[in-house]
This record gives structure tokens, sequence and C-alpha cells, in this order.
């Protein structure tokens, strides 16, 4: 598994990681609680993901449907963000790629604090999004217009699964660092007038393959 560590600034950087749509399946066992959960989760991924590459040719006509439509926007925001969790709950190795021009101690250590970061923040999210799941009679999980059981199973499955996938990078990923010239040049784009540093982050990204990146380092960096 390959995790880079984006320059979103000259002292900034985040842990991204980019991939196929179809990478989070993975077979659900059991019959309980929580393979209900997994099950359902499931499903609305594969909706969020067709729904996040359609064009719709017309805006649904009740408000049901729309609001059912902004929530898959909202849920395709959400998972293309924890992706990298969830895949790190499965890795027993990951290479991260660096900056050539950062300390490896210092990436690791920015690494690993992020890791720390979303491990504390989804556990504690996790933990009052479930008890609403539970306390509100929504573990009978019913497809249509229950749209709040929609929403809380996700969140509640989805912090669970990024708490575990943040935890396990933390306790259990082998980690490899390595030097890559891509995000050498991205980092060094931040001494650049803006035009000149868009252009290197572009050309950065589809040097890397990845056209999402782009518009994450330049989000990333406009937020401070």
């Amino acid at each position: 598994m390959r995790v880079y560590l984006v320059p979103v600034g000259l002292d900034r950087f985040e842990c991204y990681y980019e991939a196929v749509d179809d990478d989070t399946d993975e077979p659900v066992e059991g019959r309980g609680f929580f393979a209900r959960l997994r099950a359902r989760f499931d499903e609305q991924l594969k909706e969020a993901e067709r729904a996040r590459h359609q064009r719709s040719i017309e805006e649904p006509k009740t408000f049901l449907g729309r609001v059912h439509k902004r929530s898959l926007r909202w849920m395709a925001e959400r998972i293309a963000e924890q992706r990298l969790l969830w895949q790190l709950r499965k890795a027993d190795a990951a290479t991260l790629h660096i900056s050539s021009d950062l300390p490896a101690a210092r990436a690791e250590a920015i690494m690993r604090d992020s890791m720390k970061r979303d491990s504390d923040r989804h556990r504690n999210r996790m933990i009052p999004h479930t008890l609403v799941l539970i306390a509100s009679g929504l573990v009978a999980i019913v497809p249509g217009p229950n749209l709040l059981a929609y929403l809380f199973t996700f969140t509640a499955v989805g912090h669970f699964l990024s708490w575990r996938g943040a935890a396990h990078a933390l306790s259990t990923v082998r980690w490899t660092l390595t030097p890559d010239p891509a995000l050498t040049q991205i980092h060094r784009s931040f001494s650049l007038a803006p035009a000149d540093r868009h252009r290197v982050i572009l050309e950065a990204a589809k040097r890397l393959h990845m056209p999402r990146m782009a518009r994450f380092v330049e989000q990333l960096s406009a937020s401070r």
C-alpha cells in the first residue's frame, strides 16, 4: 500500500491516498448486528460512488428525493476523506512517500501524529453516533425514506472503520519511507507565485497518476 505525505504548505503536510472506487469491497460474514450494519454500509458505498460518477439529467421532483441526492453527495465526499484509513485497517505494510527535503524522522513523526489525531477523533465521534443509532430504534434498518437511519448507519460504521484503520496504522503496519521527486516539486512550489505553483502541482499530480491530488493540495493550502 502506498501513502503520500503531501505538502500543503512550506511547513504543512497531510497523508493522502487515492485508489479505485471498488477497493472498499470486502466480504461481510455473519448475521449479527454489526454484520447487518456493514452490509448496509457497503450498499451505501456503492450507491454513493455510482451517484458521484453519474450526471443526473434532472433534479429529483420530491423533497425526499432531493434530500437523498444531497446525502449521497455528502457521503461521496466522506468516502474520499476516509478511504485511506479504511484501507490501512487491512494493511500489513505500507510505503510512505515523502518530499526529499523532509527528514525521514520528521516525516514519520508527522504521519504518526496525524494517525493519532484521526484515531482519537473517529473514536470520539463513533461513540455518540452509535448510541444515537441504537437509542433511536434505528437498528432495524429499513430502505426508502428513513433517511435518518440511512445517514447514522453510514456515519457510525464509517467512524468505526476509520478508528480501526488509524489505530492499526500506529500499532501494526510496518512503514517504509521513500523520497518522491513529485512531492519535492510540490513542496518547493509553495515558494512560487500562485499561477506557477498551480501549474507545478497539476504536473506533479499527473506524474503520480492521481487526478484528485491537485484539488486536495490546493483546497488544504487555501484553508490557512
